[in-house]
């Protein structure tokens, strides 16, 4: 199905979701004329006048793929929304707006060389919403306080943003294409013993995109570095000896994210680390069956740790049975992160603890707090399935002398702790009959 189609579903599906946004508020004598959403102002350094790369604010990505400051939207129920697009008049900087048919068609463009000039353009309404960072801004255009982000209304949004259109899915499909054929450059760049930084630099290269243009910072861990979760460095150094890649990365398109792991490993790695990476590759992939509509997320997260703990037994990491090791812990040591989240405009994308789309939350439980996702599973969500399985000395110290170190086989540890960490990830669709491996299915 053509973009031009698939957008105005997307487009239907949006106004129909504010103006059931502005209905539901209204119930709760929460009234809501119009609502302008704004994609952001550009930022400079502290004490600087350099910029700082400009992301626009996801919602208003959401009804277009324009990524520049100062672009707006208006809302008002029943009638056609209006995008303010402004182009500042500058010999500096490139601003033209790329304005794509399929999308410029649903909407009453208004050029403005100034976002102030938007203030002229406003209809003679007293309730005007406004959804954006720059308060400030929307308080020199006289809209109410009361309604600056107004968190009943971010509520409803983010809660429903976690079930994509059509539209939407494709987005994040092709931004899956991109990224798989990222990862094979990397994993090319890593057989040929590249550094962190070469890797990294053919996994943007194979893309066609900047750092600044990837959906988060890339993880290429080589090695030890793969057990800090977040590991932000590239070293330059050459890759000849190592044995271990952890790399975590995706792409973009009009704004929707795709977001990668996988782990390999090189000549002369432990033989168990390949067992335990096979072994996490058959978790994850084993756990994608297990997605169904109604299904609570969290019940997901608890089979992984159960799934974690028999591979403990199973490589002889841990004498302690698949029972004892969930109940007591042990398995979050190897596997402290959550199992996933909501994947869409942002990489963790939001309303992951939410019951409701009033703003009341179901947060992760005291054993599983790091988890993202805490609803029931619902048909047309994307989210990630990321089973991890690390030797970090700060959390396996610490049980040296403890009763649960006492199951656990230090001498094995101890080899394999410089060998860092594995972590396997794709991005998983929820369909009516189960579940859609976007990532799989991109390769």
């Amino acid at each position: 199905m053509a973009h031009e189609e698939l957008f105005a579903r997307h487009f239907e599906s949006m106004t129909g979701r504010y103006a059931d946004a502005i209905g539901s508020l209204s119930r709760d004598k929460i009234l809501i004329d119009a609502v302008l959403i704004h994609s952001g102002s550009e930022g400079v350094y502290f004490a600087d006048d350099q910029h700082m790369p400009f992301r626009s604010f996801a919602h208003f990505l959401q009804w277009l793929p324009v990524d520049r400051p100062d672009q707006m939207i208006l809302f008002q129920p029943g009638k056609k929304p209006t995008y303010f697009q402004v182009v500042p008049k500058d010999f500096w900087y490139e601003q033209s707006v790329v304005v794509e048919e399929w999308w410029a068609q649903h909407f009453d463009i208004v050029p403005l060389s100034s976002a102030d000039e938007v203030i002229d353009q406003l209809p003679p309404l007293r309730r005007i919403a406004f959804l954006g960072e720059s308060t400030g801004f929307a308080a020199t255009l006289g809209l109410p306080s009361s309604l600056h982000n107004e968190p009943r209304l971010r509520s409803f949004l983010d809660y429903h943003r976690a079930v994509k259109t059509e539209y939407e899915v494709e987005r994040i499909r092709e931004a899956s294409v991109l990224g798989v054929d990222g990862h094979r450059a990397a994993r090319e760049k890593f057989e040929k013993a590249g550094s962190e930084w070469d890797i990294h630099m053919a996994f943007l290269e194979t893309c066609r995109i900047t750092e600044f243009e990837s959906p988060y910072p890339n993880i290429v861990a080589l090695d030890e570095k793969g057990a800090i979760l977040h590991y932000q460095n590239r070293r330059t150094a050459s890759g000849r000896g190592s044995k271990v890649l952890l790399i975590d990365a995706g792409c973009r398109v009009a704004g929707y994210c795709s977001d990668i792991t996988r782990t390999y490993t090189r000549d002369g790695a432990s033989p168990v680390f390949k067992a335990l990476i096979d072994g996490v590759e058959k978790i994850e992939l084993g756990l994608v069956p297990e997605v169904k509509a109604g299904r609570p997320y969290p019940e997901l997260h608890a089979e992984a740790h159960r799934r974690i703990a028999a591979l403990l037994r199973d490589t002889g990491l841990c004498t302690a049975s698949v029972e004892e090791m969930v109940t007591t812990n042990i398995t979050n040591l190897f596997f402290p992160h959550g199992l996933g989240h909501l994947l869409g405009i942002q990489v963790h994308d939001v309303g992951g603890h939410f019951k409701d789309d009033t703003g009341a939350l179901a947060p992760p439980p005291d054993e599983y707090k790091y988890l993202r996702l805490t609803r029931p599973i619902e048909v047309g969500m994307v989210f990630t399935i990321e089973p991890g399985f690390y030797f970090i000395p700060t959390l396996l110290d610490a049980e040296r002398e403890s009763d649960k170190g006492k199951a656990l086989n230090w001498k094995l540890i101890d080899e394999l702790t410089p060998l860092g960490g594995i972590r396997i990830e794709d991005n998983i669709l929820v369909t009516n009959d189960g579940a859609r491996n976007l990532t799989r299915g991109a390769s």
